[in-house]
């Protein structure tokens, strides 16, 4: 049982001291798994959505011990939040009961199954797994086959409903829609992208928000009438023109979700040989349609090119020695950029190697790409072009690996109040990319010269561009969430500023908890309270300020991508 704790069972944690907690009861008598079972019902009880709670407070209820002041091993320095700490509750008994080897005949009271459970709210099997992730704890129960399943008890029903009425309603009501509320929700929605360009979430958010829904089911009723009617659905999807044939086209498709020949076998009533056939073809003709680039050379003409190239001394060895003194990294950098400065450097004869070898796999699969005949090909062919590809690409990530360091040190040099590093940096990588696939490495030059080079000359381009587009549209700390909190009522502005709220308010109610709060304690929406800096919400939240800033960031994300129109509304208003 600890071996399937350490290993498996403890990637279901998000607290990594509920985590370290979960596997020292496992370690514990047996005896008190039921006493620690009814422990966690009863902190499932008392725990309040959006509030945190201390580990100690967490390990007392569970266990009845508290740690004396020397002990605190720095767990309980920040809160658990109630969301992480109810999924650990419900994975913590699952686990327990487990190991407390339960038997259901012996069991005085009624349980449910998934299967009955989901039957007798009139729900779907997988709704009952997304309110297990709310609270539904649930017990696993030996059977007399010694085999064992997760059973709910009636306590642990009640309990969940009671404290969830509106969401168990939320999850019945899918069943409830009348064809009228149907037809309605697809109406809605054919209004607000009538030129299917709109994302299906960004949609099945807004409708939700109107009509009190859950999202997911106006995204399945969204999903369900385009499937109904292909070609013509709100989302049209794209069909790529080398399969005509729908019924290949679903076939191959199918087979890029992961389903199995078996599984598909059974649903398009065709035998698995001809199934193979039919995702064979298709694999040769996507693999027909990519675009190879490379640098050809005459040594890739030679008759032993294969040895001479690829099992080249510098290519198994291309990185230079460890230096045995410290090594110079900028002191202002953050941990995960002043990495990069310990990977190793490339030697300009290894450097050379790897351009060749990357390029040559490229020759070798372009050439045989170029000779598939997609009625004829088998799979083995395919494999080993699509091997030299993967190749080929594994070879380019190590150059540019060697070489990130370099993007670095250019970004430093355009940094400035308006402009944000990281960006500048992610905008470097990319033309580092670029550059090896254009590099050419016949003629004797420096890669890094090259590559700064075409850094340089895309930052010319781009830093302008950000900077336009920084003035223009206000961007960075997305001023238009506090000129819309800052705005004054007055006269003739009162009817602007009433749609302005009201749009915004409609924007925030599609976001979770946590980022609504960050966003109105940042940018002062609370009704007159002042903006608070990362640092003071950081406190108030029991987190760093780092991560108030990846959740205020993911937040803004959001609404831009959601709710690009509006969002321009506001800044034109």
């Amino acid at each position: 049982m600890y071996a399937r704790m350490t290993t498996n069972a403890m990637k279901d944690f998000r607290s990594p001291a509920l985590a370290e907690l979960a596997r020292q009861l496992t370690r514990g008598p047996s005896r008190l798994r039921l006493r620690q079972l009814l422990s966690i019902e009863f902190l499932l009880s008392i725990v309040e959505p959006g509030r945190g709670y201390p580990f100690d407070f967490v390990c007392h209820a569970l266990t009845g011990f508290r740690r004396q002041p020397a002990q605190n091993d720095g767990r309980d320095a920040h809160l658990i939040e109630s969301e992480t700490l109810t999924n650990d509750l419900v994975v913590l008994a699952e686990h327990l009961s487990d190991d407390a080897d339960l038997a259901v005949t012996n069991w005085d009271g009624e349980l449910y199954s998934i299967a009955q459970l989901a039957e007798r709210f009139d729900v779907s099997t997988k709704t009952i797994f997304r309110w297990r992730h709310r609270g539904l704890v649930g017990w696993k129960f030996r059977f007399p086959d010694h085999r064992k399943r997760v059973l709910f008890a009636e306590r642990c029903i009640r309990r969940f409903v009671a404290r969830n009425v509106a969401l168990v309603h939320r999850g019945s009501s899918f069943s409830q829609l009348t064809p009228a509320e149907r037809t309605r929700i697809v109406a809605r929605a054919q209004s607000l992208c009538p030129d299917g360009q709109a994302t299906l979430n960004a949609v099945a958010k807004q409708i939700a928000t109107e009509t009190g829904r859950a999202v997911e089911t106006v995204r399945l009723i969204l999903k369900t009438h385009d499937a109904a009617h292909p070609g013509a659905g709100v989302f049209n999807r794209f069909r790529p023109d080398f399969l005509a044939d729908a019924r290949a086209l679903a076939i191959w498709e199918a087979y890029q979700d992961g389903a199995s020949l078996a599984a598909l076998a059974e649903r398009f009533g065709q035998p698995a040989a001809t199934l193979y056939r039919t995702i064979t073809q298709a694999r040769a003709r996507e693999l027909k349609a990519r675009v190879v680039e490379y640098g050809a050379s005459p040594e890739f003409d030679q008759p032993d090119a294969d040895r001479i190239i690829l099992e080249h001394p510098d290519v198994l060895s291309p990185c230079k020695a460890e230096s045995a003194g410290p090594r110079r990294i900028p002191a202002d950098l953050p941990p995960y950029l002043r990495q990069l400065f310990h990977l190793p450097l490339l030697t300009h004869a290894g450097e050379v190697a790897l351009f060749r070898k990357m390029n040559y796999l490229k020759v070798k699969a372009d050439r045989r790409r170029k000779a598939v005949d997609p009625e004829t090909v088998s799979a083995a062919e395919l494999d080993e072009i699509e091997a030299w590809l993967d190749e080929a690409a594994r070879v380019k990530n190590q150059i540019t690996q060697a070489n990130l360091r370099l993007v670095v040190s250019l970004a430093k040099r355009h940094t400035s109040r308006s402009l944000d590093f990281f960006e500048i940096v992610s905008d470097g990588n990319v033309s580092l990319m670029r550059a090896v696939d254009k590099f050419d490495y016949t003629r004797g030059f420096k890669f890094s010269t090259y590559a700064s080079w075409a850094i340089m000359r895309n930052y010319a381009r781009t830093i302008p561009e950000h900077r336009h587009h920084s003035d223009r549209y206000q961007t960075g700390r997305d001023d238009v969430l506090e000129s819309v909190a800052e705005l004054p009522a007055e006269e003739g502005v009162a009817e602007q500023l009433a749609i302005m709220r009201t749009t915004l308010e409609r924007m925030l109610g599609t976001l979770e908890q946590r980022e609504r709060c960050v966003l109105r304690q940042r940018y002062g929406l609370d009704g007159g309270g002042p903006p608070q800096t990362l640092e003071q919400i950081g406190r108030s939240l029991g987190v760093s300020k780092e991560r108030i800033r990846q959740l205020e960031s993911r937040a803004i994300l959001k609404l831009r991508t959601d709710f690009g129109a509006d969002v321009r509304q506001l800044l034109g208003a």
